[in-house]
């Protein structure tokens, strides 16, 4: 496939600025991903979701219990009666909710994992759209003020012809018109160059103001694109977290039985023979007790979970249409931007050769004003469909390598 950026990189390969200073479309893509707010967000959520995989990995859900029980009568009878118990509960699970829990945490980790690498790309894809909207802006600015030149240039030939009697005042004042007008085209396009500067240093975390400088090489798409669109597989793996989680609450319906091991130690006086006494008897006791299912058997959280089930499967499904069309789409619009790309600079030479052609001839007297500025405004505007086709190019190449899941250089996401 053809390279982008062509005639924008020639305009910037003018640029007056040290190699090392200058910043390349990798460099833009990274520092975008390093300081992107979204994408801390993103990362924080994943490593949360790894946190949870971790605990619900755990073989004993719920923390056991520490049961001390202590009986007299002194403040009745005081007989000496005495009761002391102490015992440790657990509950167990036994209908197989850890496997399913570690099931719907790991789904829901790769649902975080899918989401945090569709941030960074269009985080990635905002950066180097933001970089080639400020290079075209910069293009139209430097495009702009060399026809304020030009401009100049046609004022001063309009003034010696009106002195030398060969054009009438009102060539020269038309002249004049021309440079003003030229003059406000340049202010208002170095102002907007500006601007875009300022929306692309956000992107990178850096001052508005902060000076910038581009060096973007020509970049071509790979010729066979494959790769996941991190969005589907978010969606999936939510459908299959609600799926899991619908099993689960099925499987918490089965009681889970209380297992408890515990001394007790009695005190209590007896009659003999020879009198009364106080005998002791320690004991070991073990308890189990199971919950009954009755009134309580998750209806309303297993309904509710059965809905999001549904939900999520009517969104991967959706998802899934959406990446196809998106696909479909963005590789069209790739290649109407490279043929337009490669129309408009094909004729580049021949209209920059036209435009010193009609300079020279009306200089020479031999053109007409109205001739020169029809000649002029078709070679500026076709050198500035050229610069917006360039730039068309370079942000339908990013939206392409976003639909396949790859970053605005190409790599693809891990």
């Amino acid at each position: 496939m053809l390279a982008v950026s062509t005639v924008l990189t020639l305009l910037l390969s003018t640029a007056p600025v040290a190699e090392a200073e200058a910043w390349s479309l990798e460099r833009v893509v990274s520092e975008s991903l390093a300081k992107s707010p979204e994408v801390a967000s993103a990362r924080a959520q994943e490593t949360g979701a790894e946190g949870e995989l971790e605990a619900d990995g755990r073989w004993l859900r719920q923390n056991p219990e520490l049961e001390v029980e202590y009986g007299t009568d002194a403040p009745a009878q005081n007989l000496g009666e005495r009761r002391l118990s102490v015992a440790l509960s657990q509950t167990l699970e036994v209908a197989g909710q850890r496997g399913l829990r570690v099931e719907r945490a790991e789904a829901a980790l790769a649902a975080a994992r899918a989401q945090r690498r569709a941030v960074e790309l269009r985080v990635a894809r905002a950066a180097a759209d933001a970089a080639a909207e400020w290079v075209r802006f910069e293009a139209h600015a430097r495009l702009a003020e060399e026809a304020l030149a030009v401009a100049r240039a046609l004022e001063e030939a309009s003034e010696r012809r009106f002195t030398a009697g060969d054009a009438p005042e009102v060539e020269r004042n038309a002249a004049a018109l021309e440079r003003a007008r030229a003059e406000a085209r340049a202010v208002l396009a170095r102002s907007q160059a500006v601007s875009a500067r300022a929306m692309l240093n956000r992107l990178l975390g850096r001052a508005a103001p902060s000076a910038l400088s581009l060096r973007l090489t020509p970049l071509a798409v790979p010729s066979e694109l494959r790769g996941e669109q991190p969005e589907l597989v978010a969606a999936q793996s939510a459908a299959e977290a609600a799926r899991v989680e619908v099993e689960l609450l099925r499987r918490e319906r089965i009681p889970d039985p209380t297992v408890s091991l515990g001394y007790e130690r009695e005190t209590r006086p007896e009659e003999h023979a020879t009198g009364p006494d106080l005998h002791t008897a320690p004991m070991v006791v073990a308890r189990l007790s199971v919950p009954l299912p009755l009134w309580n058997r998750n209806q309303g959280e297993l309904a509710a979970a059965r809905a999001r089930r549904a939900a999520r499967e009517a969104e991967r499904e959706a998802q899934a249409r959406q990446v196809e069309a998106e696909r479909v789409s963005a590789l069209e619009a790739y290649k109407a931007a490279s043929a337009a790309e490669a129309a408009l600079t094909a004729v580049l030479p021949g209209v920059e050769r036209n435009l010193v052609l009609v300079q020279r001839a009306y200089e020479a007297g031999q053109l007409g004003l109205d001739a020169f500025l029809l000649a002029r405004d078709r070679a500026y505007a076709a050198r500035g469909e050229a610069i917006d086709a360039s730039a068309a190019h370079a942000r339908a190449r990013s939206a392409l390598l976003e639909a396949f899941g790859h970053l605005p250089t190409g790599e693809a996401l891990r």
